[in-house]
């Protein structure tokens, strides 16, 4: 370890961050494998419209920006598809990585990392329309700043969460639970939002020692490879930072048509009254 972790939020995040984010430092992995089945809808869920905008569209607002290259890891038959319409989006700035079989999110990062060239990568669910550039833009600036971290992710407190990090007395992550393994959750837990920064190198050594040895850590109800076991063992060679910067219902993302619905309105204020955020936005020091 390197030191406790200061507490930050949006009161003080700016005292540990960068002036503005480096797109140099910076590579995102979109794992986008899953099809549209559970919304009735036959192409890629990537491409599955919410308020009136292709899921896609929502993660570029903030990718495009402040990410030198995309690398969505996606089904074989979902290729052809998306490969097309990040073509007319983003030309010559993506990779595509094909997942044969839905091992895990793990697994998926795995297949983008060789085409990562970049010190930073930043990790996002191929579903998480709701989160904000500018919230996105605080979190990685935080892990371009002073405390350079292995790792920082926003995290929220939820109630009835599906994910929840437990932390010793000192505050350190040190465990996982996750209800679609299993797990006893707690009635209010601490959740991620999606989104996680990592240093490339970091990352890359733990997926594979994890991965490749004989304690992989596989679930053991769904038997998949998954990226979110990865972060206590993060938290107990390095740092990882935690900032809580998001709001609840930028961390909810797309499974149903019901939360693609609930969404909208979120989407459509946001993307009016924060329309500055996809073009100039300020990065004060």
């Amino acid at each position: 370890m390197t030191g406790a972790v200061p507490a930050i939020g949006s009161a003080n995040w700016r005292e540990f961050a960068s002036v503005q984010v480096d797109p140099a430092q910076w590579s995102a992995i979109v794992p986008a494998a899953g099809r549209g089945s559970r919304l009735g809808f036959h192409r890629p869920k990537i491409l599955f419209p919410v308020a009136g905008r292709l899921i896609l569209d929502w993660l570029l607002d903030f990718l495009g920006p402040n990410c030198s290259q995309v690398i969505a890891v996606l089904s074989p038959d979902g290729n052809a598809d998306v490969r097309s319409e990040m073509g007319q989006r983003i030309p010559g700035r993506f990779e595509i990585a094909i997942q044969t079989d839905p091992t895990g999110m793990g697994d998926a990062v795995r297949l983008a990392l060789p085409h990562v060239r970049t010190p930073n990568v930043l990790i996002v669910w191929g579903d998480q329309v709701a989160l904000r550039r500018s919230n996105v833009e605080a979190c990685m600036r935080v892990h371009e700043g002073r405390l350079q971290p292995d790792l920082t992710f926003p995290t929220v407190i939820r109630d009835k969460p599906y994910i929840h990090f437990e932390r010793d007395a000192s505050g350190a992550i040190v465990g996982l639970r996750q209800a679609r393994e299993g797990d006893a959750m707690p009635e209010t837990g601490e959740s991620d939002a999606g989104l996680f920064c990592f240093r490339t190198a970091v990352l890359s050594e733990l997926l594979e020692r994890m991965r490749g040895g004989p304690g992989a850590e596989l679930g053991h109800r769904t038997g998949e490879f998954n990226l979110l076991p990865v972060i206590p063992v993060a938290a107990r060679q390095g740092r990882v930072v935690t900032p809580r910067l998001l709001d609840l219902e930028e961390t909810v993302g797309v499974n149903s048509r019901e939360d693609a619905k609930i969404l909208e309105g979120y989407l459509r204020d946001g993307f009016l009254s924060n329309s500055s955020e996809r073009g100039d936005v300020s990065h004060e020091g």
